[in-house]
């Protein structure tokens, strides 16, 4: 434990933090949401989808995970803006911590591309099968 003070305050014993490695961390890994483009520059640019349900894209990759059985090793998360800002486009950075993969930072279009997007996230973070090396039983 550490002591500290604060505007002159009394010490006060803080423990040190604790490394977790959750499931996405062990063996997938997350998808970063770029909620900035979805809630605000998405509709700047198409005013007309302004308040469209589609680009509560996070909630239904959530869900989609979740009822496919990838939730848990593939998190989809939201962020705050990640600097991109590409016009009609969502930013979403993949990290495939679990899988010793690179991470990537790519845009789609929130509306027409939901299902490229689903299946991108699943190819680059879903956890592979283990390779089939081993002979069968005779």
């Amino acid at each position: 434990m550490h002591l500290f003070s604060f505007a002159g305050q009394s010490s006060e014993h803080v423990s040190e933090p604790i490394e977790v490695r959750p499931l996405w961390r062990r063996d997938g890994g997350l998808a970063l949401v770029c909620e900035k483009c979805l809630n605000v520059r998405f509709p700047e640019d198409f005013p007309e989808h302004a308040g469209d349900e589609r680009l509560k894209l996070r909630e239904w990759l959530k869900d989609r995970l979740k009822a496919e059985g990838h939730w848990g090793a593939v998190r989809a998360t939201g962020t705050t803006c990640l600097d991109v800002c590409a016009p009609g486009r969502v930013t979403i950075l993949i990290d495939p911590i679990g899988r010793g993969g690179q991470q990537r930072c790519l845009v789609f279009d929130p509306l027409e591309d939901r299902e490229l997007i689903y299946a991108t996230i699943v190819r680059e973070l879903a956890p592979q099968p283990a390779a089939a090396t081993e002979e069968a039983p005779r």
